[in-house]
């Protein structure tokens, strides 16, 4: 009876520590201290920035997201009607990240406001990788997703997408504003762990009850 009870008991254990892990990692996003920084470019049609050095970034549960300025300081126009912008940045927190988010902010008074066009390519270390994209919210929110590998701790992580500049009545943008952040990856996910362990507990108990 005791025998039975113990692994009970440690069926339970692996559950509710599955539940916790499962509950405290869903809204671990976003960047550590919610960081907003300005990049002065040079007026496109190509914008490149985190080239040669990557732009840290580190997961943080309290943490929100990148808020980025990207334009010429005179908010003279970035480009044509569409500009192609290529980001590179390093995981340096110690999560593997799953999938990214960006969202277009509005422009600033009396500039038009830009929209996503779609993405190019993605990138860690320099190698390409596959992946789904989606582009929601009047052409402002894009999402990234089905990563085919994640992006590891230490990985550089290279996204080149395109941007419409030419706002209502042809008028071209210039200021970019935007807010970006990653989503932990975690594999294999702990409620499938639990699960597993908790068959197999359940295999042996029976066995032993059969002898």
């Amino acid at each position: 009876m005791t025998q039975k009870l113990s692994i009970r008991h440690i069926v339970a254990f692996i559950l509710a520590v599955s539940v916790c892990a499962i509950s405290t990692s869903a809204f671990a996003q976003g960047v550590a201290g919610s960081p907003f920084t300005n990049h002065v470019v040079q007026p496109g049609p190509q914008v490149v920035i985190g080239n040669p050095v990557p732009m840290p970034i580190d997961l943080d549960p309290n943490g929100g997201p990148w808020h980025k300025n990207i334009g010429d300081p005179q908010f003279l126009t970035l480009g044509p009607a569409t500009i192609d912008l290529f980001e590179t940045m390093q995981n340096v927190g110690t999560e593997a990240w799953g999938d990214w988010h960006e969202h277009l902010l509005p422009a600033p008074t009396g500039l038009p406001a830009h929209t996503w066009a779609g993405v190019i390519s993605l990138s860690i270390n320099g190698n390409p990788i596959g992946f789904s994209s989606n582009i929601s919210g009047s052409g402002l929110t894009l999402d990234l997703f089905n990563f085919s590998q994640p992006v590891l701790p230490g990985d550089i992580f290279t996204i080149h997408k395109q941007i419409n500049t030419i706002g209502s009545g042809g008028v071209p943008g210039g200021f970019i504003r935007l807010e970006q952040y990653p989503t932990p990856y975690f594999v294999p996910e702990p409620s499938s762990v639990a699960m597993l362990l908790a068959g197999l507990l359940i295999s042996v108990a029976r066995r032993r009850e059969m002898r």
